[in-house]
């Protein structure tokens, strides 16, 4: 009966010794923080992909023909050849 009662502590000081040895062993401790740096930049590669992913849908909808003649024409105040720009002047507040 004794013989088993000092199994179980022997047991509980070598778990405890492992314990002990694991967290003050300096490799141990690189070791966690550099599996906390790879998780770290896991998720920012993640979300730097879902950025790259954005960024190519938005450069696909500036590129096409359309948006190009649009911004030439309200950004930079572009027209084709022949045609012809009218301008209107704002009405006033007494027409109104």
């Amino acid at each position: 009966m004794q013989l088993k009662k000092h199994k179980a502590k022997l047991k509980y000081i070598l778990l405890l010794l492992a314990v002990v040895f694991f967290l003050s062993s300096k490799g141990f401790r690189s070791l966690v923080k550099n599996y906390l740096e790879y998780r770290r930049l896991h998720v920012q590669k993640l979300e730097l992909a879902h950025e790259e992913v954005q960024l190519k849908k938005e450069f696909k909808a500036i590129k096409e023909p359309a948006n190009v003649e649009r911004t030439a024409r309200k950004d930079l105040g572009m027209k084709r050849p022949d045609e012809i720009e009218y301008r209107f002047t704002p009405p006033s507040e007494k027409d109104k």
